[in-house]
C-alpha cells in the first residue's frame, strides 16, 4: 500500500443476515432443504474511498446511514461481505465509550489493560501512565473502578488512553458530545497536534459547524452508500439541504422477511433482488411536497431549498455609494438588499428577513434578522425590498453571504427559502487585525501617582 494513503476501500460491502426471531435463526441453520429464512440487509453497499497521512475525514449521515458499521469494518471489527479494505498503521479508536475497559477494574488497571490490547508491553505504558492521568483529569478517581465513572469520566478516560498510544490512524465517533466545553477544547488542540505530526482522523458527527471548521474533507453517506465525498462546506450544505428535504421519509430500506418471500441462501451469495439494490445509482436527495429544491435562479450558490423556492428576486450587497460591489475595505458601511415576494396567505407577524455573512468554512460570523430585531411586515404590498446597513467591521479575507425567508411561528425555524452562497465577496484593510472581525473599542489608561 502507498504510504501516502492511510485508508483505501474498494468496492466494500457489508452485509448482515435479519432473522424474524431468533428461532429462524436456528430453523436456517439445521434445515436440511436449505430453506432461507433471513433477510439480506446491506449496511454498507459498494464503497469506494481513500483517506491520506495526515487527513482529517468527517463522515456525516443521520442515523442508520452505515457510518458506525464503515468504523468498524475499517478498525476489523467487522470484515467486509465483498469488497477489500487497506488500513496502515496503528489504529486507536473511540467507538463506542468504554469499549476495551473492564468495568470491574481501576482507572489504573483500565489503562495498563487497554495498553495490552493495542500491543504495548507493561514497561512501555508505565512510560504512558501519567501523561494519560494528567490529560484525563480525574483526580483520585483513577484509583476507583470505572463502573463509579460518571458519563464524562469515563469519555475523559477512554479518550486520554487513545490519544497517548502513538495511533497513526485515530477514530471518533461522536464520543467528545459527552465532555465538558473545556475538555472538548482541549481534545480539539490535541487533534491539530496530531494532524501537524501527520496523525490521520475519522471524526463521526452531526455538527456542522464542526465539519467545516475542522475536516478536511466530508464524506456523506445515506442508506449504507456514499452520496458525496469533497469539500467540508459543500457537502455539508449538501446535506443539511437534503435534511430538510427528507425529513419524513425511512431512513433505511431494511424489510422484514415475509413468509411467502424468498430471502438468500445460507451461503454468502446475495439474491437477485439484492444484487439490484446494490446496482443501484447513488443516493440522491429526493423531492418532497413540504421542501424542494432549486439552483437554477442563483447558479453559483452553495445550497438553495426551501417550501416556496422562488420568492427571492433578487439579492444585491451594496457600497455607501448604492453601487453594486464584490470587495469593500474593514470600515465601509454596506447594505445588504433583498427583493423578494411576498404572497398573500404567508403571515407576515411570524414572517422573517434573514442574512448571514459565513467565512468559506461555513462558520457564521454576522447573523441578522428582521424578526429578531423586531420589525414585522405591515404592508399589504406584494413586492418587498429589504435593506441591511451595517458596518461589518471584517478582517482581510473571502466571506460569502446568505439569504433567507423564514417563518418564526415555532421555535424551530422553518425556511420558505434559504440561499446559501448568494453573493461570494472579499475584504481589504492595510490595518493588522488578528481575530476575525475588529469592532471598535474604548480603550482607557489610568494611573496614579505613588
Amino acid at each position: 500500500m502507498n504510504t501516502e494513503y492511510k485508508i483505501r476501500a474498494d468496492h466494500i460491502s457489508k452485509c448482515f443476515k435479519m432473522y424474524n426471531t431468533p428461532m429462524d435463526k436456528m430453523k436456517e441453520a439445521f434445515s436440511l432443504s436449505g430453506k432461507c429464512r433471513h433477510t439480506d440487509f446491506y449496511a454498507i453497499t459498494d464503497l469506494s474511498f481513500s483517506v491520506r497521512k495526515g487527513e482529517i475525514l468527517g463522515i456525516m449521515g443521520r442515523n442508520g446511514s452505515g457510518k458506525s458499521t464503515l468504523l468498524k469494518v475499517i478498525t476489523g471489527i467487522y470484515e467486509p461481505s465483498m469488497g477489500e479494505i487497506t488500513v496502515s498503521g496503528r489504529i486507536s479508536s473511540l467507538l463506542e465509550l468504554g469499549i476495551g475497559f473492564n468495568m470491574e477494574y481501576t482507572g489504573i488497571e483500565n489503562i495498563y489493560f487497554y495498553g495490552t490490547l493495542m500491543g504495548f508491553s507493561r514497561q512501555q505504558m508505565d512510560s504512558k501512565l501519567q501523561d494519560i492521568i494528567d490529560f484525563a483529569e480525574i483526580g483520585d478517581y483513577i484509583y476507583q473502578s470505572v463502573k463509579t465513572y460518571s458519563s464524562g469520566m469515563f469519555a475523559r478516560l477512554a479518550f486520554s488512553c487513545a490519544i497517548n498510544v502513538e495511533p497513526d490512524i485515530l477514530i471518533v465517533d461522536e464520543i467528545l458530545s459527552v465532555g465538558d466545553m473545556r475538555f472538548q477544547a482541549k481534545c480539539f488542540h490535541k487533534f491539530r497536534e496530531f494532524k501537524e505530526k501527520g496523525v490521520t482522523i475519522l471524526y463521526v458527527g452531526h455538527d456542522v459547524g464542526m465539519m467545516r471548521t475542522f475536516c478536511d474533507t466530508a464524506m456523506w453517506m445515506d442508506k449504507g452508500k456514499m452520496v458525496d465525498m469533497g469539500d467540508p462546506t459543500f457537502i455539508s450544505a449538501k446535506y443539511t439541504e437534503f435534511m430538510y428535504l427528507d425529513d419524513i421519509s425511512e431512513f433505511t430500506d431494511y424489510k422484514k422477511m415475509e413468509d411467502q418471500g424468498t430471502g438468500t441462501s445460507p451461503n454468502d451469495e446475495p439474491a437477485e433482488e439484492s444484487r439490484e439494490h446494490m446496482a443501484e445509482d447513488p443516493v440522491q436527495s429526493p423531492g418532497q411536497e413540504k421542501y424542494k429544491s432549486d439552483h437554477t435562479n442563483f447558479p453559483d450558490c452553495i445550497a438553495h431549498w426551501g417550501t416556496d423556492v422562488g420568492l427571492v428576486e433578487e439579492v444585491r450587497l451594496l457600497n455607501a455609494a448604492g453601487e453594486s460591489v464584490n470587495h469593500f475595505e474593514t470600515d465601509d458601511m454596506i447594505t445588504i438588499e433583498i427583493k423578494f415576494k411576498l404572497p398573500p396567505q404567508i403571515d407576515r407577524d411570524t414572517f422573517s428577513a434573514a442574512v448571514s455573512v459565513k467565512t468559506v468554512e461555513g462558520t457564521d460570523l454576522i447573523v441578522k434578522t428582521t424578526y429578531d430585531e423586531n420589525i414585522r411586515f405591515q404592508s399589504k404590498d406584494t413586492h418587498i425590498k429589504v435593506k441591511f446597513r451595517l458596518e461589518p467591521m471584517l478582517a482581510k479575507g473571502e466571506y460569502y453571504l446568505v439569504a433567507a425567508l423564514e417563518n418564526r411561528e415555532n421555535l424551530a425555524t422553518v425556511y420558505y427559502e434559504y440561499i446559501e452562497g448568494v453573493k461570494y465577496f472579499k475584504v481589504f484593510t492595510n490595518k493588522r487585525i488578528f481575530g476575525l472581525f475588529d469592532p471598535p473599542v474604548q480603550i482607557t489608561i489610568e494611573g496614579e501617582k505613588d
